[in-house]
């Protein structure tokens, strides 16, 4: 038995491979790219330790050092992921605008001018004047009838045909506005989203992702690049935070986003609604379009007039390709919640979670504290994290989002929410329906 103590003395003096101090304190030299760690007698300020270990003060300030500069973008990750999907249907949408503008039979200066106001509306600066909406309503009627019969309609068309397309010009501009109402919408989660992430977390909380043990979720084949307390031990290198002390630091660490979170929520909701509108409108769109088209081929047909004065839609192209409706968006209120849930987070962002034989942030075993809940008042009473949050300041944004739900309920309930006043935009002018009608009249 003396010979096996003293066998085993030397290999440690020697470190000699395979045995079992071999690997001591191999963990945290590791992450820290420093062999002179060694254990030493318990001299901690951060963690909460009953024995000898690894860590001294140098140490634990390393490993703070170490989460400060990686914590926040792993926290932040599913919130960035989250950014990058409403990116890709941003971009959509912002394509089917330019296209509506583009296909109607607007004067290029008017383009421009009417592009830059659609820019303003989606910051939320409404410029657009109810001589701006019907002439766009008018022009984007008719240039997507042009594109459907191969050929540009005249204005003597236009005004022959005045009544026929009031219901496409009404669609169209509905259609025109939910794209609209959409972007703003999208513009409103990114700016919750730079607000959320430009701020540091606060030195609480990384000291709280230190004691709890939290660190990146690594394979085998990839290096760790941050951890906790539990590296300080070789017994419990290996372990994982217990998941209620996961969840409590990460909430706490996100304590100033509660507001941010919820207001995602809301966005995401409501711009899920909105594509259903924008898909309703572009399907009633090509509809209308068919019917008018339809009224335009009899037309041609069966008055004489008509033919006498627009006889060059006869010999238009119709295009040979259908519109092809793909309005599927790669996210859904699910996805916002989880941007900011402690509990998916720990999941599936860090190195995972435990429920039993877990790291308790002092050692293996259980963590007997409940999970506090993710509010204002749950927050204040949460141990691992204590004291406020970052002050984020969201307060535009939400008068923002105030306008635009009012915008989303508009568009709902089959109204126009382009004009400051959308609800005096229901029907042209009494001066410009006069004005159509005599053209009308002069022609026929």
């Amino acid at each position: 038995m003396v010979y096996i103590l003293v066998l085993l003395t030397i290999s440690c003096l020697l470190i000699i491979p395979g045995t079992e101090c071999a690997g001591q304190c191999s963990k945290i030299k590791s992450l820290l790219n420093d062999n002179t760690i060694k254990t030493s007698s318990r001299n901690n300020d951060i963690c909460i330790l009953t024995e000898n270990s690894c860590c001294n003060k140098a140490v634990e300030n390393k490993l703070l050092e170490k989460t400060k500069s990686i914590l926040k973008n792993r926290v932040f990750l599913v919130l960035n992921q989250f950014y990058a999907k409403i990116a890709t249907d941003k971009q959509y949408k912002s394509t089917l605008l330019t296209k509506i503008i583009t296909s109607s039979t607007l004067s290029q200066a008017k383009k421009v001018e009417l592009n830059e106001k659609f820019s303003s509306y989606i910051t939320g600066v409404n410029t657009l004047t109810s001589a701006d909406l019907e002439e766009m309503r008018a022009a984007s009627a008719t240039g997507a009838l042009s594109t459907s019969l191969g050929a540009a309609v005249s204005g003597t068309c236009q005004d022959l045909l005045y009544f026929d397309m009031e219901s496409l010009k009404d669609i169209q501009l509905k259609y025109l506005g939910s794209i609209l109402v959409m972007l703003r919408g999208y513009q409103l989660m990114t700016e919750l989203i730079t607000a959320a992430t430009s701020q540091d977390l606060t030195e609480e909380c990384y000291i709280g992702a230190v004691r709890g043990g939290l660190k990146e979720g690594v394979s085998e084949t990839q290096a760790l690049k941050f951890g906790g307390c539990n590296l300080c031990l070789d017994k419990t290198s290996f372990s994982h935070p217990c998941a209620k002390l996961c969840r409590n630091i990460l909430s706490g660490c996100l304590k100033g986003h509660i507001q941010t979170r919820e207001y995602i929520q809301h966005l995401a909701l409501n711009q899920v609604k909105l594509n259903s509108l924008v898909e309703q409108f572009a399907r009633a769109s090509a509809v209308a379009v068919e019917d008018l088209k339809s009224e335009v081929k009899s037309k041609l047909q069966l008055d004489n007039e008509f033919r006498a004065s627009c006889s060059s839609l006869q010999r238009g192209k119709e295009p040979t390709k259908k519109a092809v409706y793909d309005f599927a968006l790669n996210y859904d209120e699910d996805d916002a919640r989880e941007t900011l849930d402690s509990d998916w987070l720990c999941k599936f962002v860090f190195s995972g979670v435990s429920e039993v034989n877990c790291w308790n942030k002092s050692q293996v075993g259980e963590y007997r504290l409940n999970i506090y809940e993710f509010t204002n008042e749950g927050q204040r009473q949460n141990p691992e994290v204590p004291g406020n949050g970052p002050n984020i300041n969201i307060d535009d944004i939400i008068s923002g989002y105030e306008d635009y739900k009012v915008k989303v309920e508009e568009l709902d309930q089959g109204r126009i929410p382009l004009k400051p006043s959308s609800s005096s935009f229901l029907a042209p002018s009494l001066f410009l329906l006069t004005l159509s009608l005599a053209a009308y009249l002069t022609a026929t």
